[in-house]
């Protein structure tokens, strides 16, 4: 039975239907299946927590290479066949919970680094990749499945129209690399976007030395908020214009550059500067 059929045959059966408002798409290619514990280098030293663990087919597959794996699963009706199918697995927890409310701490093993592997609800993945990047200090690596135009943001370089906020918050805390570009067809039900598999490694320090990452991060996300407007205007709120030009000027930026034009090294020097020392 494919696992088309597979995931068809649970809901018919059991007379359910995927919940849109769940975003839920099951993966239903196996070559994809192998390319993400690929991606992930999986292997037995690995504790692994995977996000909407569905269905349990990459559960399965992730088990087989990993040395423990924590699979949340919000769906109650999900998390009932989950337990029903790993019951007698010693190397595999399933926990019914929303990733959102669960303490990450509190689900990982003493002494252990996971690694993250999800095929992520689209409708949340942003929320989740920044609880991600709050544990960044606990977690090895992540293996994510997103909708297409959030990898994109993610990994866009500057200049572009998807460079923003979410590039500069992710480059702050990893490494991002895409492994693959995925069509609605690997899913059931299909979704009516492509999707990433993206690969994010947590970096041992932050990338940019900031006094104090609130306000780094306030300064971002105020920039881009206006990110048609030039920088002396979208920044008019943290101090006088005088003040902004003369940190601009010392800093080398045209005052008139745009959000979409900065790398995050100078938008760590632009904060530093507008409150260095708190």
């Amino acid at each position: 039975m494919t696992l088309l059929q597979q995931a068809q045959t649970f809901f018919r059966e059991h007379r359910i239907y995927p919940r849109k408002q769940l975003g839920q798409h099951f993966l239903i290619n196996p070559e994809v299946l192998s390319i993400i514990v690929d991606a992930g280098e999986v292997t037995k030293s690995d504790v692994i927590i995977e996000i909407g663990a569905g269905l349990g087919c990459l559960t399965s597959a992730l088990a087989q290479s990993a040395k423990y794996v924590i699979a949340v699963e919000v769906d109650t009706r999900l998390h009932i066949e989950l337990e029903t199918q790993f019951k007698f697995d010693e190397h595999i927890q399933v926990i019914n919970a929303d990733i959102l409310e669960v303490s990450l701490p509190s689900i990982i093993p003493q002494n252990t680094h996971p690694k993250v592997i999800a095929n992520l609800p689209y409708g949340i993945t942003t929320p989740i990749l920044w609880k991600l990047l709050d544990h960044s200090d606990i977690l090895n690596n992540c293996i994510l499945m997103m909708q297409w135009e959030v990898a994109e943001r993610i990994i866009a370089n500057p200049g572009g129209k998807d460079y923003g906020a979410l590039t500069i918050g992710i480059s702050y805390y990893a490494d991002t690399e895409l492994i693959v570009k995925l069509s609605p067809e690997n899913f059931y039900p299909a979704p009516q976007v492509d999707s990433a598999l993206l690969k994010i490694t947590m970096l041992d320090k932050p990338r940019v030395a900031v006094n104090n990452e609130t306000h780094f991060f306030r300064i971002v996300r105020e920039a881009f908020r206006g990110r048609r407007k030039m920088l002396k205007n979208s920044l008019r709120r943290f101090a006088p214009p005088e003040t902004l030009s003369a940190i601009f000027t010392e800093l080398n930026i045209a005052p008139e550059r745009r959000a979409e034009t900065l790398d995050i090294t100078e938008f760590a020097a632009i904060a530093n500067r507008l409150q260095p020392n708190v």
